[in-house]
């Protein structure tokens, strides 16, 4: 595989696992892109993450090496692999995160007490007796907890040792590093995109696209329950809403323990039962829709990359979300948004791609795809002539994903599309991209996924 560039997406379930092997000149370069999943046992995740550990490339010590691992964002579906255990004796050069991960990241502190509180309401909620939740809310006040209760972020923070420093990275990183640093992490901005230059060969290139330096101001804007119908006061008193925000205590290691008080109050006598009821509810349901606002803030700070390789042009999206409303300076802006808000960014996404990993595991917000303005966008960059998609996804998990509309467009314009003969009924025996719960190219018992590979 000299010639050869190599993506690897495994089957864990609802979750991403992405391995990729570069040629570049005499040496492969590897990487990892998340490494999770939202079941909860590790009955797939785990051989995944065996197999690609005895098959990565040896170091000079005779260790398996990998030379990047990219944390896209902290959901368990795709961080909860990170399990120091699973890569010991691997020697890895670099670890990148989301800039919405670095605790000390001085603009990211409004959107880290926001989601500290989606945490603490999520945990009241779920601390509560007497409650019955469909599946779907369930899953989604659970992923409330996912970042905070995870000793994978533990693991990707502190744990994984790496030959050079941790980097939190954004597409403007670039702008707030000094020349050291930039030279230490190979670094460069290029017409306002920060590009990864530690390659040997220089007709390779590593774009990063999202999130954006600015997490607040640009993924949460003015958030305060002024300007955000949904949440209440009442149970949302967070220093999060102010504007000279003070989140001292509430990032610490203890905070994830915290005993919630339980919102079960007595009746007060100066109100009656039905419309004490009716308040309860209301709370019940602030709690839910802040859960899951904070779900869509964690996708939209996804890392987000554009993999050049001697002309080849491949797409890395995480979980970005999607609106279509345009950007606008203090609202809560999606990342598909921002990206093509910018034009140096969206000057490189909207040209035809090799590969596109679908965001959001095929969700109806991870693509832009719901009024004609986001098919052209779609038709933009997937080309029947040239594109591989790929979507890693779980359809027994989450209602409406893989989202049908979105599959039938992308079976009519990918290159590498496929039908199947079993899963949704609309779907049945209509042309799809490939799909990591629907194939495998892997012989092997135990462990599946799909290949994708690009040759010079």
């Amino acid at each position: 595989m000299a010639n050869e560039l190599l993506v690897r997406v495994y089957r864990v379930g609802f979750g991403d696992c992405i391995y990729l092997q570069i040629p570049d000149k005499e040496k492969l370069f590897t990487a990892l892109i998340d490494c999770g999943t939202s079941a909860a046992a590790n009955k797939a995740l785990k051989p995944a993450v065996k197999h690609l550990v005895q098959n990565l490339p040896e170091d000079e010590d005779g260790n398996p090496h990998l030379d990047l691992m990219v944390v896209t964002h902290p959901h368990s579906d795709h961080i909860k692999g990170f399990d120091p255990a699973w890569f010991n004796g691997v020697t890895i050069d670099r670890i990148w995160m989301s800039a919405f991960m670095d605790l000390a990241h001085p603009k990211v502190q409004k959107a880290m007490a926001f989601e500290q509180s989606a945490f603490l309401a999520a945990k009241s909620l779920l601390e509560r007796s007497g409650l019955q939740f469909t599946p779907d809310v369930r899953f989604l006040l659970e992923r409330s907890l996912s970042l905070c209760n995870s000793s994978a972020l533990s693991a990707v923070r502190e744990n994984l040792p790496a030959d050079y420093p941790r980097l939190y990275i954004a597409r403007d990183i670039a702008d707030h590093l000094t020349d050291a640093e930039l030279s230490i992490h190979s670094l460069s901005i290029e017409n306002g995109v920060t590009s990864f230059s530690g390659f040997s060969d220089d007709d390779i290139c590593l774009r990063i696209l999202a999130p954006e330096w600015d997490i607040d101001g640009t993924y949460l804007g003015n958030f305060s329950p002024q300007n955000s119908p949904f949440t209440d006061p009442l149970i949302f008193g967070t220093s999060g809403y102010d504007e000279d925000i003070d989140v001292e205590g509430l990032l610490t290691e203890d905070s994830v323990d915290i005993d919630v008080e339980s919102i079960d109050i007595p009746q007060p006598e100066n109100i009656s039962s039905r419309d004490f009821r009716m308040l309860r509810n209301r709370l019940l349901y602030s709690a839910i829709a802040f859960s899951q606002e904070d779900d869509a803030l964690k996708n939209d700070v996804s890392v987000v990359f554009l993999l050049e390789w001697h002309g080849k042009r491949l797409l890395f999206t995480g979980d970005a979300e999607w609106r279509g409303n345009g950007v606008e300076h203090g609202r809560r802006n999606s990342s598909w948004d921002v990206m093509l808000g910018r034009s140096e960014v969206k000057d490189l996404l909207l040209k035809p791609l090799d590969f596109f990993k679908i965001a959001h595991h095929g969700s109806y917000n991870g693509s832009p795809f719901d009024d004609q303005t986001g098919w052209q966008l779609i038709e933009k960059m997937v080309s029947p002539d040239r594109t591989h998609v790929v979507i890693s996804t779980e359809t027994e998990v989450h209602n409406n994903v893989p989202f049908i509309s979105l599959m039938k467009k992308l079976g009519e314009l990918s290159k590498n599309k496929q039908t199947y003969s079993e899963g949704e009924i609309e779907l049945i025996g209509v042309p799809q991209p490939r799909r990591t719960d629907r194939e495998s190219d892997s012989r092997l018992s135990g462990v599946d996924y799909i290949e994708e590979i690009f040759s010079m």
